[in-house]
């Protein structure tokens, strides 16, 4: 009975589940892409912020490097 129904329906409205497949799978594909998306960005915001922080890191030791570090033992106050 109820394949008699579903089989009479599928007859009289072929073009309306066709487009209702259509849309499913389009909204199906919509989801994947935007996941899809939003990994490559995360992915990305990550690489930036990382080139950030190995480029502030560079920076500080090309900086600590360039001034002299000052030595207690010179000044003759090593032990007083």
């Amino acid at each position: 009975m109820l394949h008699q129904l579903f089989s009479r329906s599928l007859s009289v409205y072929p073009r309306i589940y066709m487009q209702f497949a259509a849309l499913v799978g389009l909204l199906i594909a919509a989801e994947f892409s935007m996941g899809t998306l939003s990994m490559m960005l995360t992915q990305r915001a990550v690489y930036r912020v990382s080139q950030r922080v190995r480029h502030v890191r560079h920076a500080r030791h090309r900086r600590d490097a360039s001034h002299p570090q000052r030595d207690e033992h010179i000044g003759g106050n090593c032990c007083a």
